[in-house]
C-alpha cells in the first residue's frame, strides 16, 4: 500500500496512515505481541519509505487516559510519534464527554513535553444516535468548541447513501442538518448552550450573514443572538426545522416554521423557538431586512479545502484568517494547493480577485485551474509583510451554474510548479 501510494503521483487525497483501527480490542497481544511495540516498528517501515505522507494514530475505539500516556510516552521515547491524534467517539452520550476528553489529552502532552499535534475524531456517533437531528448538532457544536480538525461519522450503513443521510437517493432528515453546517461561510462564531440546547453558529462579513443551527431541547425556547450591529436596524430571521423520521425517511426540504422581521437592540434579537422537538434540527438564517446578497461572492481560504499548507491568523486578514506556507510543488505527497468551492447563479465569466501577501520581493506566482480546465498563471506582486493583508490581484474564470471548484496551487498533478511564495487571504467573484 505504501508503495503503491507513493507511485501514485496524481494522488492529491490521501490524508494520512492509519497504523491500526482501534487497538483496544481488535489487537491480538498474544499472538503479536504489544501493540506499542508494533506501532514503533510499523511507523519506522512506513517512514524509511514515505517520508511525506502524515501518520496517525492510536486510534482507540474511545477516549481513555492511561491507554494515551501509555502510547504517547513509547511514541516520544521512540521517535515514532503521530503526526495526527485519533480517537473514537462512539458511545450513546459521547458528544457530552469531547470536551474533557480534549481537556485531559492536551494535559498529557503537555506532561511528556509533546508539541500538540491535531486531534481527529475519525469515528464518532452510535448506530442508535447516529441519524437524530439534533445529536448531529451537538457533535458539531463540540467539535468546533474545542478544535477538532475533522471528525467523521461512524461507518454504519451501506455504500451509496452518504452514510445514511440519504435514502432511495434522497435526503433524510438529518441531511438537512449537514446540510446548513456545511453551508455556513466567514468565521464559526461562539455559542452558549443551555441545559440541553445546543448550537453552532457562522458569520459572514462579507454578505451580513449569520447561520445559527440548534438543536437538543424540547419545548418553548429563547435563542439571544448578538454582534448584530453591521446587519442594520433590522433583520430578516427565518426559522426552519427538520423532521425526526430516521434514516429510511425521505424529507424532501426543511420545515419553514417562521419567517419575521426583528428591530435590533443593543446589537441584539432574542427569537422564540417554540414547541421544538428534542430529536429535530433547527435553523436560524439571519440576513439584514434589506440590501441582502442574493448568492456569496467571497470565500475565505481558511475555509477551503487545503493540501500540504498551513491555516493562520492575522488581524489584518478578511475574517481574520489566511493560507501560508503553500510551499510543494515535487510529489503529489507534498504539493501545495488550495481547492475553494464555489456556488454561483449563472454560467457566464466572473472577475475573481485575489487577496494574498507576498514578502519575498519579487513576483511570485500560482497555477489556477478551475473544473478540469487547463492550467493558467495567476501572479503576485510582492508586497510588505508576510501575514500583512490589503493587496490584490484580479483575474477571470469561466464558470458553470452550480458549483465549481476553483485551484490556485504551488504544485499540483499536471501543473509544474509556481515561482516564489504566496499567502491567501480570500478570492472574490463579481
Amino acid at each position: 500500500m505504501v508503495q503503491a501510494r507513493v507511485g501514485a503521483t496524481a494522488a492529491t487525497n490521501i490524508d494520512g496512515w492509519e497504523l491500526w483501527n482501534e487497538p483496544d480490542w481488535t489487537w491480538n497481544t498474544a499472538a503479536a505481541g504489544p501493540f506499542t511495540a508494533a506501532w514503533t516498528r510499523t511507523h519506522r517501515l512506513i517512514r524509511s519509505l514515505d517520508t511525506v505522507t502524515p501518520i496517525v494514530g492510536p486510534s482507540h475505539s474511545y477516549y481513555n487516559h492511561n491507554w494515551m500516556v501509555e502510547f504517547l510516552t513509547n511514541a516520544r521515547d521512540t521517535g515514532t510519534l503521530p503526526d495526527v491524534i485519533v480517537w473514537h467517539e462512539l458511545g450513546n452520550d459521547d458528544y457530552l464527554n469531547v470536551g474533557a476528553h480534549v481537556a485531559d489529552y492536551r494535559a498529557v502532552e503537555q506532561s511528556l513535553g509533546i508539541a500538540p499535534r491535531p486531534i481527529s475524531i475519525n469515528e464518532y456517533a452510535s448506530p442508535s444516535q447516529v441519524d437524530i437531528p439534533s445529536v448531529a448538532v451537538h457533535y458539531m457544536a463540540v467539535f468546533e468548541r474545542h478544535g477538532i480538525r475533522d471528525a467523521e461519522r461512524a461507518y454504519w450503513y451501506e455504500a451509496g447513501t452518504l452514510n445514511g443521510l440519504l435514502h432511495n437517493n434522497a435526503p433524510t432528515a438529518s441531511y438537512w442538518a449537514y446540510k446548513w453546517y456545511g453551508d455556513m461561510a466567514g468565521t464559526i462564531v461562539q455559542t452558549v448552550p443551555g441545559s440541553w440546547l445546543e448550537g453552532v453558529a457562522s458569520y459572514d462579513s462579507t454578505r451580513r450573514f449569520v447561520n445559527v443551527v440548534l438543536g437538543g431541547d424540547s419545548g418553548n425556547n429563547t435563542v439571544r443572538v448578538t454582534g448584530l450591529g453591521a446587519l442594520g436596524a433590522q433583520v430578516r430571521v427565518t426559522l426552519s426545522r427538520t423532521g425526526t423520521g430516521g434514516r429510511t425517511t425521505n424529507q424532501s426540504a426543511p420545515v419553514t416554521v417562521s419567517a419575521a422581521t426583528y428591530t435590533v437592540s443593543n446589537g441584539s434579537i432574542s427569537v422564540p423557538v417554540n414547541g421544538m422537538d428534542a430529536l429535530a434540527a433547527y435553523q436560524l438564517l439571519i440576513t439584514p431586512a434589506s440590501g441582502a446578497a442574493t448568492w456569496q461572492q467571497r470565500y475565505e481560504a481558511e475555509n477551503a479545502t487545503v493540501v500540504n499548507a498551513g491555516r493562520f491568523s492575522s488581524g489584518s486578514a478578511s475574517n481574520g484568517g489566511y493560507v501560508g506556507r503553500i510551499d510543494g510543488t515535487a510529489n503529489s505527497r507534498a504539493q501545495s494547493f488550495v481547492d475553494f468551492l464555489v456556488n454561483v447563479p449563472t454560467a457566464r465569466s466572473y472577475p475573481m480577485t485575489i487577496g494574498y501577501a507576498n514578502a519575498t520581493g519579487a513576483t511570485a506566482t500560482h497555477g489556477l485551474a478551475y473544473n478540469g480546465s487547463a492550467w493558467s498563471t495567476v501572479s503576485y506582486p510582492p508586497t510588505s509583510a508576510w501575514g500583512s493583508f490589503g493587496a490584490t490581484v484580479t483575474t477571470t474564470v469561466n464558470l458553470r451554474a452550480g458549483y465549481n471548484v476553483i485551484r490556485l496551487a504551488k504544485g499540483a498533478p499536471q501543473f509544474a510548479g509556481g515561482t516564489g511564495f504566496a499567502e491567501l487571504d480570500y478570492v472574490q467573484l463579481s
